[in-house]
């Protein structure tokens, strides 16, 4: 099997972390001060798609 891309797995540890650190600011801090964590998503949605470009270029 083929390894990982790099930016597949950079993006899937911080999709976890920032999921795991959202459940726990939710419960130990505030449930509105885990909506800080919201916008990092996108980032890593944005890695997912770096690294598919990079397996996949255009012909």
């Amino acid at each position: 099997m083929k390894k990982w891309n790099s930016y597949f797995k950079v993006a899937l540890y911080g999709a976890v972390a920032t999921l795991a650190l959202q459940v726990l600011v939710t419960f130990a801090v505030d449930p509105y001060l885990a909506a800080v964590f919201s916008p990092f998503y996108s980032v890593w949605i944005i890695l997912v798609v770096v690294g598919w470009r990079k397996e996949h270029p255009r012909k």
